[in-house]
């Protein structure tokens, strides 16, 4: 086959490929977003004693674009990793410290939606009259009936939103945290400058930590503050959750103090610890110790030179050979 006949093959194909991908895109797209569903709030706080009742409203919207039917239940969940990942499980609740799914009412728990409609539900919490005070936890789910996706198996999972449920028992709670870690980088050549910290939880309920990091330099002037991030940091009971944060400064130089401290629980618990690292620009200064370097040869070498002689001792010595020829004239 001639190379101008293949090249010719290769751009038709081409441009099939990219029309068919154009053509079948948004079928996909409306495919996926056929089952939107949304639940509202994401997350709900709620206190209640043991033995007492607590009703809320929570709201559950049709995002498609068609008609569906909303199946609601509840879960009981736990978070195993260290960003916050609830993971539902299926146990019963009374071998679960935290389970508090078998507390939890929700009425409607079926409900119709047109598309763009949402719907009020009403949450009702009843705690038993020996629930142990400090958190409990559950996570309410709604479901479009009959709609459900492949996961990377090929299993059949159904398409699910929820709201997490947290709720506080009055009582005598233990609340106690640490830092697990807090580290940088110990040596950098220029900002920025990334943080990484764990803090774990050893209270009998979640805490929100609520710091920030002072970085001071070696004069012990303040650098810069970096807060944690305030948003949905919430650490379940017994597990730990990492904060990143950057010091997004480039230009910095010598030994900096880092010391991360935060706060927490209704007590007001308080957590430290304190790192040092150095940021030193040793390329830069090569290059600034190079050039110095390269100005003092020079002007070394320029005082090394023999200096020019002024003009007028110049002068001088053309008027002295003059007078010399002339005596050597009058004498001839």
């Amino acid at each position: 086959m001639k190379p101008a006949t293949f090249n010719k093959i290769k751009i038709t194909t081409l441009f099939l490929l990219a029309l068919s991908t154009f053509y079948f895109l948004p079928k996909i797209i409306n495919a996926q977003t056929a089952s939107g569903t949304s639940a509202i709030p994401p997350r709900l706080e709620i206190t209640v004693k043991p033995d007492g009742t607590s009703s809320q409203v929570i709201k559950v919207r049709n995002e498609s674009k068609e008609e569906q039917t909303i199946i609601t239940e509840v879960k009981d969940f736990i978070v195993t990793d260290n960003i916050g990942t609830p993971v539902i499980i299926e146990t019963n609740g009374d071998n679960n410290r935290w389970a508090a799914s078998s507390w939890i009412q929700i009425s409607p728990n079926n409900v119709k939606l047109k598309p763009g409609e949402t719907k009020a539900l009403t949450l009702t919490v009843m705690p038993p009259a020996n629930a142990l005070p400090g958190g409990h936890y559950a996570m309410v789910l709604h479901s479009p009936n009959g709609i459900s996706s492949l996961s990377s198996t090929g299993a059949s999972v159904k398409n699910q939103v929820g709201t997490l449920v947290y709720i506080t028992i009055p009582g005598d709670i233990n609340q106690d945290a640490k830092i697990e870690s807090f580290e940088a980088p110990k040596f950098s050549e220029f900002g920025p400058i990334d943080f990484n910290s764990t803090i774990k939880n050893l209270s009998d309920i979640h805490i929100q930590p609520v710091g920030a990091i002072n970085v001071k330099n070696w004069l012990g002037w303040k650098t810069a503050q970096i807060n944690l991030n305030p948003e949905n940091n919430n650490i379940f009971p017994y597990t730990t959750r990492d904060f990143n944060t950057t010091l997004n400064k480039k230009w910095l130089f010598g030994r900096y103090q880092a010391t991360l401290q935060a706060s927490y629980g209704s007590n007001n618990g308080l957590v430290n610890s304190t790192i040092s690292f150095w940021v030193i620009p040793w390329r830069l200064l090569i290059l600034i110790g190079v050039a110095i370097a390269i100005i003092v040869i020079l002007i070394l070498i320029k005082k090394k030179q023999p200096k020019n002689k002024r003009p007028t001792d110049e002068v001088a010595e053309l008027e002295k050979e003059l007078e010399d020829l002339k005596k050597k004239y009058k004498d001839q």
